[in-house]
């Protein structure tokens, strides 16, 4: 059973928690380009949504057992397709989150090798004057 304002017309977690998740990255990113004003923004990037997945997990993690909408298992991947899969590893160890949920798996590991493809492809293709 979920809250009446998770039953509201209109209600997607879906787009809630990508919301969340990508203003709270990209508030991250800027933050530390401010106090690091000489690093790579892919990097900056890299270490923000990291720990964005690292602490939605543990959020998913601690509601779990409650009837609050949780965040939805795609967030949880793109999270981690898109640079956080150090994060996200570190939080499913962690928080003992998702580690036996059979249909997770496989694409929580393939969103991994793809973030790890993509942070190499931009590292040492696209800008390897940037490491």
């Amino acid at each position: 059973m979920h809250s009446s304002h998770d039953r509201a017309p209109g209600f997607n977690p879906y787009r809630r928690f990508a919301l969340l998740a990508l203003l709270l990255t990209l508030s991250i990113t800027f933050g530390l380009l401010s106090l690091f004003p000489r690093w790579d923004v892919v990097f900056a990037w890299l270490i923000a949504i990291n720990i964005v997945a690292f602490l939605t997990l543990g959020y998913d993690k601690a509601i779990a057992p409650t009837r609050t909408s949780r965040a939805p298992e795609a967030i949880l991947l793109a999270l981690t397709a898109l640079g956080g899969s150090i994060g996200a590893v570190i939080g499913r160890l962690l928080f003992r989150h998702k580690t036996q949920k059979a249909t997770f798996q496989p694409a929580f590991w393939l969103c991994v090798i793809l973030s790890i493809v993509l942070a190499a492809v931009y590292y040492t293709v696209i800008c390897p004057e940037c490491r």
